[in-house]
């Protein structure tokens, strides 16, 4: 028979969360929707990519976290201005969805 063995799990380190009390860098007229996430797919070079994934392995972050943070860093000081209507409302391109194909 196998011995009992008692095993001691160490908690993973959590990432740094920020606080809620920071600034919060006010909205344009166009209110952001907070609903379900977008999927986005794009082209990255190699090199961003591989040091991406080696700093999120030693901080165990996610590659999803590190987009999102840089995004929100990158957004920071910047002044965004709305699409003009005409444009925000144009019809999607790209593949319909599955279920829009019966």
């Amino acid at each position: 028979m196998a011995k009992e063995r008692k095993f001691d799990f160490a908690p993973l380190p959590l990432p740094e969360v920020q606080q809620e009390d920071e600034p919060v860098v006010a909205q344009t007229t166009a209110e952001v929707v907070d609903g379900a996430p977008t999927k986005v797919t794009f082209d990255c070079d190699f090199v961003l990519m591989e040091n991406m994934k080696d700093y999120g392995y030693w901080e165990g972050l996610t590659q999803k976290d590190i987009i999102i943070e840089s995004l929100k860093l990158y957004f920071q000081d910047k002044e965004i201005r709305p699409r003009p209507d005409k444009i925000r409302n144009r019809t999607k391109v790209g593949r319909k969805p599955k279920s829009a194909l019966v």
